[in-house]
């Protein structure tokens, strides 16, 4: 868990301001700065308070599995390391994790909204991913799923490199199709 990086997205998602969280936390907007940027450490019982001022709380989930949250910044460093091939692992680890989780837990870990991966294309794909699983759950879907930001304005492939054929709709599920993404089904059941 980065617990300053999920204090910055509650604080977010509450629409406060630094200054405004540490008003209400009655604490300085310094200390807050330095907590989400990781300059600072935080007490477990700190960090609850903290939360709590934002309508969040710390949960503790049976699994070691990565959130949605952790996989996009996972992906995003190797993208941003020009690595396409861990990326792409990365993306289809997350989708063998989804598939083992019960449908609690799949819901859980893919609650969270997560920041863009700097690519839109992986960023329609963990969407799509998260909807196919859930889905196949019959489990509810989170609204961030809904941002206009995860659908691709015309059908792209996502693939782990240049090569390889591009797979026909037929073979795609519905949730990646929804969001322009080509990604076979089939490659969801590769481990």
């Amino acid at each position: 868990m980065y617990a300053g990086k999920e204090l910055r997205r509650a604080r977010h998602a509450r629409g406060f301001t630094v200054r405004k969280l540490a008003e209400i936390a009655g604490t300085s907007a310094a200390a807050i700065s330095q907590i989400e940027n990781g300059a600072r450490g935080v007490s477990v019982e700190r960090y609850s308070s903290l939360l709590s001022k934002t309508r969040t709380r710390i949960v503790s989930l049976p699994t070691l599995a990565n959130t949605a949250v952790e996989v996009a910044e996972s992906i995003a460093s190797f993208l941003a390391e020009n690595d396409n091939q861990a990326a792409y692992r990365e993306f289809i680890s997350f989708s063998d994790s989804l598939r083992k989780q019960s449908p609690g837990i799949r819901v859980a870990i893919t609650l969270v909204a997560p920041e863009t991966t700097g690519s839109a294309l992986y960023d329609a794909a963990i969407a799509a991913l998260v909807e196919h699983w859930l889905t196949e759950a019959s489990s509810p879907l989170p609204d961030w799923l809904e941002n206009a930001d995860l659908f691709l304005p015309e059908l792209q492939h996502l693939r782990e490199g240049i090569y390889g054929p591009t797979p026909e709709p037929e073979e795609v599920s519905a949730a990646f199709l929804r969001h322009n993404v080509l990604f076979p089904e089939v490659a969801m059941e590769s481990v």
